[in-house]
């Protein structure tokens, strides 16, 4: 039981973490119009829906199935995508 509180405290604490660090990278976006701040926006996005996927399955005591992974994979290659784009922008 205490590994499952520990499990969900970790999953919330991640998705907390994520929507700050969006709402900072909004907030620098919107303050100087840059655009890889805004791709970077995107990415923390991603993170943040990523992190409330993970904390719903947490939550309603799922195991994680193939198809959860599978999405989780799709969600973990537009990160690196979108932050590799990032990082070629002037």
């Amino acid at each position: 039981m205490s590994n499952e509180i520990w499990l969900i405290a970790l999953s919330a604490g991640i998705t907390i973490f994520s929507l700050n660090l969006l709402a900072i990278s909004l907030l620098s976006f919107l303050k100087y119009r840059n655009l890889k701040l805004l791709l970077m926006s995107l990415v923390f996005l991603l993170f943040f829906i990523r992190g409330l996927i993970l904390s719903a399955d947490v939550i309603a005591g799922k195991s994680v199935d193939f198809a959860s992974i599978i999405y989780l994979w799709v969600f973990d290659l537009l990160i690196l995508v979108f932050l590799y784009i990032t990082s070629l922008k002037r």
